[in-house]
Formats: structure tokens, C-alpha cells, sequence
């Protein structure tokens, strides 16, 4: 998927390549995004890179805005389940609240739904990220549930939501959202 989004706000997803990988590593050290994210180690550029490659089934696009690297948003996908765990920062500070995140986010579900034929897509926020649990709820993920401590950062345990979307809902929404 690389062409210009329609809608209000002008972006474009590109497959993401090693040219995105030098911003993509700052983002992911920086303290704010592995708050949110749950991360508790540095990201090297190396460690990335394998990482990246040892994930051939996960599909990732760089979210750009006149060239400019604003974010990324990814689909692992298996496709036995015809399901995708789902990813998405916007790691540029100034990007963050225009909308650019939520349409993204709606690009990839388009994709992943009419596209690649999935039923369920899902993913995982930490309690405290109220922001993105707005733009989750918004879109039609449901909350399935707590998992319980299964984050260990700086001595303590935190717990994560997990959320999904099926199919039927997106489609639900979308219907919805047309009248």
C-alpha cells in the first residue's frame, strides 16, 4: 500500500526499508514511546534490523508526510488465523493529535480486512495510555481483557489491556458512519 490516503489530512503509508530504520531506533528509545509501549531495554539499529528480518510474515509501512518519517504501524499477521497482532506510534512529537494516527490506523484495517481477507485484529495497550485507548475504542476495538503483571519494568509488575476488532465490526462501523 503506498499511495496518498484520502481524507482531510495528507500522509502516505510506504513500505518501511532500512532508510527508516535510524529514526524508527530513537523512537524506540526514546522514555516516553517505551513508557507507552512497555519496552524495557535499548533498541540498537542492529537489533532492530535482525529483528525486522527474522519477521518475514509482519508487514510494516512507515507513515510520511512529505517525505518526512512521522511514524510506523505494522500487521503481524498469521494467516492460518487469518489474524494480525497491530502496532502503531506516531514517534514525531508534533504529528500526534492532527488525526494522522486514526487514519492511519483505518488505512491498515481497510487493508487487513478487505485486502488480506483477515477476521481479527488485535492488540494491546498499557492502562495508562488513555490516548490511544480513545482512538482503539473509537474505531471499534473491544477491550477482551487484563493480563495480569505481565509486564516486569524497573522492579515492578504492570498489567496491559488486550483489544480486538473482528471483521463484522469494522464493517458494522464503517455502515454506521456512511448514513
Amino acid at each position: 500500500m503506498q499511495a496518498p490516503v484520502p481524507g482531510p489530512i495528507d500522509f502516505q503509508l510506504v513500505p518501511y526499508g532500512k532508510e527508516h530504520d535510524a529514526q524508527t531506533v530513537q523512537w524506540l528509545n526514546n522514555a516516553e514511546l517505551q513508557r507507552d509501549f512497555g519496552l524495557s531495554r535499548p533498541v540498537t539499529q542492529e537489533s532492530h534490523r535482525a529483528w525486522v528480518e527474522r519477521n518475514p510474515e509482519t508487514i510494516i509501512w512507515a507513515i510520511t508526510r512529505n517525505s518526512r518519517h512521522l511514524g510506523n504501524v505494522l500487521l503481524d499477521v498469521n494467516k492460518n488465523r487469518r489474524s494480525a497482532y497491530l502496532q502503531i506510534y506516531l514517534g514525531e512529537a508534533s504529528a500526534r493529535g492532527k488525526g494522522i494516527g486514526g487514519q492511519a490506523l483505518s488505512c491498515v484495517l481497510n487493508f487487513g480486512f478487505e485486502e488480506m481477507g483477515l477476521h481479527r485484529i488485535w492488540l494491546h495497550t498499557l492502562p495508562e495510555n488513555q490516548v490511544a485507548i480513545k482512538l482503539y475504542k473509537k474505531l471499534g476495538f473491544v477491550c477482551e481483557g487484563t493480563e495480569r503483571d505481565v509486564i516486569f519494568r524497573n522492579g515492578v509488575f504492570s498489567d496491559q489491556y488486550r483489544w480486538s476488532i473482528l471483521i463484522r465490526d469494522w464493517f458494522g462501523l464503517k455502515k454506521a458512519t456512511q448514513k
